[in-house]
C-alpha cells in the first residue's frame, strides 16, 4: 500500500499544472432522476420506483452534446397486475447515454436520448398471487441492456439547475428485458 502511495505522489508531482480543477469540471454537472416505470424481465414483472444518480459532461461550442454515465436503482413489485405470482425485486443498472439537443430554442430544448450499459436484477418470487407456487424461489439475472429516450430540458443560462422532463424512457434488453418509464430530472451545473 506504502509503494503504490509513493508512486501515486511521484505521478502527481511530474502532473505539474496538467491538473486543473477548473478544467476537469467545466461544462459538467451532476445529474439526477426519479421515476415511475414498469418492467419485464426474464421471470420477473412489475412495476415500482426508479432513481437515477450520474455525471454530465458537455461538448461543443453550444453544448447540445451530453455524454451522462450513471447508476439507476429501483424496487419493483407486481401492484395493479394480477396475472403474475407475487414478487418482490430490485434492478440495478449502469449504463452510459448521449443525450443531443434536436431543437433549442433559448433555455428550452427537446432531448433525444440514446445509451447501453449493464442490469442486474435480483429478489423474490413468492407463493401468492394468481397462479399456485408451493415454495419462493430467489433469483437473479444481469442483462445487457441498450437504452432509448426523449423529452424535454429547460437549462437557463443563469441558473445552476436544469429541469428535466422525459416521458418516454425505454431499456431493452436480452433475455427478454423490458423497462418503460416516466421520469424527472434535476441537472446541477458544477461549474457557471
Amino acid at each position: 500500500m506504502k509503494n503504490f502511495l509513493g508512486i501515486y505522489i511521484i505521478l502527481l508531482m511530474f502532473a505539474g499544472n496538467k491538473l486543473l480543477a477548473q478544467e476537469v469540471i467545466e461544462k459538467t454537472s451532476l445529474s439526477t432522476a426519479i421515476g415511475i416505470g414498469i418492467n419485464e424481465g426474464l421471470k420477473e414483472t412489475g412495476n415500482g420506483l426508479l432513481y437515477s444518480v450520474g455525471w454530465q459532461k458537455s461538448y461543443g461550442a453550444k453544448s447540445k452534446l451530453r455524454m451522462n454515465p450513471n447508476l439507476m436503482i429501483g424496487s419493483f413489485s407486481p401492484k395493479f397486475i394480477s396475472d403474475v405470482r407475487e414478487q418482490y425485486y430490485r434492478i440495478t443498472t449502469l449504463d452510459v447515454n448521449a443525450h443531443y439537443d434536436i431543437v433549442r430554442v433559448d433555455a428550452f430544448s427537446i432531448v433525444a436520448s440514446v445509451g447501453g450499459g449493464i442490469n442486474y436484477s435480483r429478489g423474490l418470487l413468492g407463493t401468492g398471487g394468481m397462479t399456485y407456487h408451493d415454495r419462493s424461489v430467489y433469483f437473479n439475472t444481469i442483462y445487457l441492456v441498450g437504452n432509448a429516450s426523449l423529452g424535454f430540458r429547460i437549462a437557463p443560462k443563469t441558473k445552476k439547475v436544469a429541469y428535466v422532463i422525459r416521458p418516454i424512457n425505454l431499456q431493452v434488453g436480452n433475455k427478454g428485458f423490458v423497462l418503460g418509464y416516466f421520469s424527472f430530472g434535476l441537472d446541477f451545473k458544477l461549474k457557471q
